[in-house]
């Protein structure tokens, strides 16, 4: 068991090597962003309490791989693997809990703990067994998977929605129209294998206005239901609905670029970070934008030879 920690110690250093940052640099870079994010997010959203445990309660599920969860039943015995999956829940939850701490929601902070506890004894399967059919037909594949693995997601924004007419709280429609996009964002998280980008036949300009015009055609898709909603309950305030949409779709396309920008594994964190800061302050995708368009470029310059 100590040397499974030590292991997963030895994964996050190569991690943050893989970025191009000491772990000397990173560790107190994605502290001081946590901190500065999540103080943030309680000064400027209502209940902010209640969002920031299902945020951290997602965020712990979502982490359980299923295939790491096999590997630990192979190679522990049931009293050391229940023993991990707690630890392992629990470390997940803990920042989380002492930032509510540190806030004075102790009730809540001692609620969070709890569940990371019963999440250890969930059982996330591989969820291959069911087909859940998109309405994206044969476009690549990120939304198509994307969508299968968090569909049940926008029936949730969608009543978000309707209550944000409901109680005429035109922020919070917006809160949801860029939560969508933000999935959306999300489905570009993992690199294609080689042969997913050398099958076409384009150079790198025409492959990455594809892969954008896709990404834009699908989000929009998704989103169109709620720009109907704002823009029919809210007509004066027009002009901030497509202002959101423009900003929102300028992060998926940072995404886009993101994804072929980097070849390595560790691009989740990467693009947690640059996400995270494009999220608080969007001028700097003018930044962002078209430095990963440039790598990107040079990297499918390669594959597409």
């Amino acid at each position: 068991m100590k040397y499974y920690y030590q292991l997963q110690y030895k994964r996050v250093h190569r991690a943050f090597k893989d970025f191009g940052t000491e772990p000397v640099i990173g560790y107190p870079i994605v502290f001081f962003l946590f901190c500065w994010m999540s103080l943030s997010f309680f000064d400027r959203v209502l209940y902010a309490n209640y969002i920031y445990i299902f945020i951290a309660t997602i965020f712990s599920y979502s982490l359980t791989n299923a295939n790491h969860v096999e590997f630990l039943k192979q190679h522990f015995l049931a009293a050391e693997y229940r023993k991990i999956m707690i630890l392992n829940n629990l470390i997940k939850v803990i920042p989380f809990a002492l930032l509510l701490v540190v806030k004075g929601f102790f009730i809540e902070a001692f609620a969070l703990c709890v569940i990371g506890v019963l999440i250890s004894f969930l059982k996330k399967g591989k969820r291959q067994t069911i087909i859940i059919p998109t309405p994206f037909g044969k476009e690549p594949t990120e939304f198509i998977i994307g969508f299968r693995k968090t569909f049940w997601v926008f029936p949730l924004v969608y009543c978000l929605a309707g209550i944000a007419i409901y109680k005429e709280n035109y922020n919070l429609g917006i809160f949801a129209l860029i939560l969508i996009l933000l999935v959306c964002s999300g489905y570009y998280t993992k690199p294609d294998p080689a042969y997913y980008v050398w099958i076409y036949d384009k150079n790198p300009k025409e492959f990455l206005k594809h892969k954008v015009m896709v990404a834009l055609k699908n989000s929009l898709l998704l989103v169109l239901p709620i720009l109907i909603v704002l823009v029919v309950f809210y007509a004066k305030e027009t002009h901030f609905t497509l202002l959101f949409l423009l900003i929102g779709w300028l992060y998926l396309i940072m995404y886009v670029f993101m994804k072929y920008a980097f070849e390595y594994y560790g691009l989740g964190i990467f693009q947690g970070i640059v996400g995270a800061l494009c999220l608080l302050f969007p001028p700097i995708m003018i930044i962002t934008i078209p430095y990963f368009y440039k790598e990107a470029l040079r990297n499918l310059n390669q594959s597409l030879q």
